[in-house]
């Protein structure tokens, strides 16, 4: 009777075992799973917006979550990453940048592009959303 019970309990402790590896393989972890879309490149940067972050408040301003990269143009690694949350006024191709865990309340500063290409870009790309 006790090899029964033994033998019992470790088929079911394997079972288990079994049931937890399975399963928990199949979760995935929400938060980090940003999906990423190039906007914008050059030799040494690249630009990212995360075009499930986008939103349009009631004065018709965008606000999207942009990731920036320097990348070596040699190996074209990736040498740095920082993620910031960005507020772009479409109509007048104007932007502003804010830490990635803002709240946009009221932009007080709107900034022009004139010579950075990879906001230009990210800007015309973001307001096709």
């Amino acid at each position: 009777m006790k090899t029964l019970r033994h033998h019992i309990r470790q088929g079911l402790l394997i079972c288990s075992i079994f049931f937890l590896i399975f399963f928990s393989s199949s979760f995935k972890i929400f938060a980090d799973e940003i999906e990423w879309l190039e906007v914008s490149r050059t030799n040494n940067e690249l630009l990212f917006i995360n075009p499930n972050s986008i939103k349009y408040n009631n004065k018709g301003f965008l606000s999207v979550i942009a990731k920036h990269s320097d990348i070596d143009p040699h190996d074209q690694t990736v040498i740095n990453n920082d993620s910031f949350l960005m507020a772009v006024d479409c109509e007048n191709r104007l932007f502003s940048k804010f830490p990635a865990n803002a709240d946009l309340k009221q932009v007080k500063n709107w900034e022009n592009p004139i010579n950075n290409k990879l906001i230009k870009n990210t800007i015309i790309n973001s307001c096709s959303y």
